[in-house]
């Protein structure tokens, strides 16, 4: 009952932080309403639904109160969640280095993906199957893993950044390999987790990065820890090429996980391009790969390795300034499956920025 009260205070903020006359300069806001379906999936799929709603108010020069409520209908099983993405402070200081310090709930620090979890922002329909997409597990009483996490963890994080370069250290309450939910967390238990990055511009346009996070995913006491702390080590590389009017980003992840057998190991990534042919008109692909390999449970039997692929591209259509529709064509061939999966997607996406 308090998470849900503290979900609609959280809401109630971010609504009030709408335009008010004499507040513009102090107050963001912003909105995204989507919806989102396919057809011809082996597998039945409800539409789905993404409700998003960012605001920021201007406590001091440089500080600012963030909030940003979300709440989703799942395609899958067509349950309806609500989540806390984003609440704390963020304090930004421009200059020759520009300096970051935020702290509270706030986006993982490691995850290029990260930067594309808004339906206005993900070029294509579906979300990034690397953060969304549950890793088969070799022991049933292990927790759910992922190649790294779409996350939103308690921390604190300072970033530094430069013309050509940017750096930044966090420390947060939940591993990448894991993640954590704000509300409804299951009791799942708080483990320190340390992430550090950096990135360099050679040219405007283009950036390499890369980061290494590392910390506890399975806590002594939880099931299929066998009485230890189990931790886990992502190493990740990424970069973005925008020239003319195409943009290229794709990012590879390699996750080492610790169990009372043997490391299990998840290693892919994805590569993604997006080309504006009118104002109104885009083209957008990206290809997922995943492998995972891993042993039995207590350690008997050969390791195993699976392997996940997907491809989707799309057409996008901005109808208007707030408005965009997607169509395009998915196939994916999951974990433990032999054969690829057809479908056709669609999405309308609702989006406002007020200042």
């Amino acid at each position: 009952m308090c998470r849900r009260a503290l979900f609609l205070a959280v809401t109630l903020l971010a609504v009030a932080a709408g335009p008010a006359a004499g507040q513009a300069a102090r107050i963001a806001f912003e909105p995204v309403v989507a919806v989102d379906a396919a057809a011809g999936s082996d597998v039945p799929r409800s539409a789905g639904v993404w409700i998003d709603l960012f605001g920021a108010f201007r406590v001091a020069d440089g500080l600012d109160l963030i909030a940003r409520p979300v709440v989703t209908r799942q395609a899958f099983d067509g349950e309806w969640q609500t989540q806390i993405y984003q609440l704390g402070l963020r304090y930004e200081r421009p200059g020759r280095i520009g300096l970051r310090l935020e702290g509270g709930v706030m986006p993982s620090p490691i995850g290029l993906g990260m930067l594309e979890n808004r339906p206005d922002i993900n070029p294509v329909v579906s979300q990034h199957s690397a953060y969304y997409l549950p890793l088969p597990r070799g022991d049933a009483v292990l927790p759910r893993t992922f190649l790294i996490a779409g996350t939103y963890p308690l921390g604190a994080q300072l970033t530094l950044s430069a013309r050509r370069w940017d750096a930044r250290v966090a420390l947060v309450d939940s591993s990448p390999a894991r993640g954590r939910s704000f509300i409804d967390a299951g009791g799942q238990p708080r483990m320190a987790n340390v992430v550090a990055g950096f990135g360099v511009t050679p040219r405007v346009g283009l950036r390499l990065g890369a980061a290494l996070a590392h910390g506890g995913y399975v806590a002594a006491g939880e099931p299929g820890s066998w009485g230890a702390d189990r931790a886990a080590t992502l190493a990740q590389i990424e970069a973005e090429w925008a020239f003319g009017y195409t943009r290229l980003a794709g990012e590879w992840v390699r996750n080492v996980m610790e169990t009372a057998w043997d490391d299990a190991v998840a290693q892919g990534g994805w590569i993604e391009v997006t080309r504006t042919l009118t104002p109104r008109l885009f083209l957008a692909a990206r290809g997922d790969a995943q492998r995972y390999r891993y042993g039995y449970e207590y350690g008997s039997g050969p390791r195993m390795s699976e392997d996940y692929k997907r491809f989707e591209a799309v057409l996008g259509l901005r109808l208007t300034p707030d408005l965009t529709l997607r169509g395009g064509y998915l196939t994916r061939k999951g974990y433990v499956v032999s054969h690829w999966d057809d479908q056709v997607v669609m999405s309308i996406v609702w989006h406002r920025k007020v200042l």
